[in-house]
């Protein structure tokens, strides 16, 4: 588990520095994880807005006053 050596607390030290890293790789992970899913959603959602507009569109040019 622990990184033990012949001084006290440089295990310790090298532990934290290490978890340290740990957070900061999941935290940079996390963060490209969201934004792919923030671009992916924005995709749809425009394309969803293009293909509402179309539909309404098309009914009111097909139904005559």
């Amino acid at each position: 588990m622990f990184a033990v050596s012949g001084r006290s607390g440089s295990g310790l030290r090298r532990r934290g520095g290490q978890t340290a890293i740990e957070y900061l790789l999941v935290t940079a992970s996390l963060l490209f994880v969201f934004v792919m899913m923030y671009r992916a959603l924005q995709f749809s959602v425009a394309n969803q807005f293009k293909r509402g507009g179309m539909v309404i569109m098309k009914v009111y040019v097909e139904t005559p006053l």
